[in-house]
């Protein structure tokens, strides 16, 4: 009991820093390629928080880390509880799964597969939409669906492109380039798709 709660631990806590690894890699690819330096604008909470922030995001993590505390924790302990039972011998090849288990480096082979899908995957996310973004910049393309109002009253209809707990990242009409305001002393209110939902009634 104990050696799978600390293999979970060990788990949980691989899986969060590389999560966050990842997760400041893919983010700098993505402003980047909008010429923002988001570790500039981003607090040590920002970055600490961002692997949470990521599974509420992109569900498809949290379905790859259940799936690799299947692999690494549940498959193997199951099998160690019901190797001897019948009904286990009839459905599994057990002495080929006692081989697999025996060998350490057989599950980890899986989880480093899984953890390659989910690096291809979140910096391939990071990539695309950074190039599609840059390139709606370039060309003007951005819908301005979202009205943001300051402290001094003025109003603009923006296309948000991201936020932190500190700053807001939008793009103006007319504008090819990012602009940035920070929350506390400048931003008043923020509408997301106010615009498109004034011109649907």
């Amino acid at each position: 009991m104990e050696n799978n709660q600390l293999r979970i631990q060990n788990l949980l806590s691989f899986g969060y820093i590389y999560l966050l690894i990842l997760g400041i890699i893919r983010d700098s690819i993505y402003f980047g390629l909008m010429g923002v330096n988001i570790i500039h604008y981003s607090s040590v909470t920002d970055i600490l928080f961002s692997p949470l922030a990521y599974l509420v995001d992109e569900p498809y993590l949290t379905l790859f880390f259940v799936i690799a505390t299947y692999f690494a924790v549940i498959q193997p302990q199951f099998h160690r509880k019901h190797k001897d039972k019948a009904w286990y011998q009839r459905i599994f090849d057990a002495e080929k799964r006692e081989e697999r288990f025996a060998k350490p480096t057989m599950v980890h082979g899986e989880l480093i597969m899984l953890a390659f899908a989910i690096s291809s995957m979140l910096l391939g996310t990071g990539v695309g939409r950074g190039l599609g973004m840059s390139k709606k910049m370039r060309n003007q393309e951005f819908k301005h669906n979202d009205r943001l109002e300051f402290v001094d009253g003025e109003s603009q209809e923006v296309a948000i492109i991201g936020q932190n707990s500190l700053y807001l990242f939008y793009v103006m009409q007319g504008q090819t380039h990012v602009s940035i305001s920070p929350f506390n002393g400048a931003v008043k209110r923020l509408q997301l798709n106010a615009i498109e939902t004034e011109k649907a009634k």
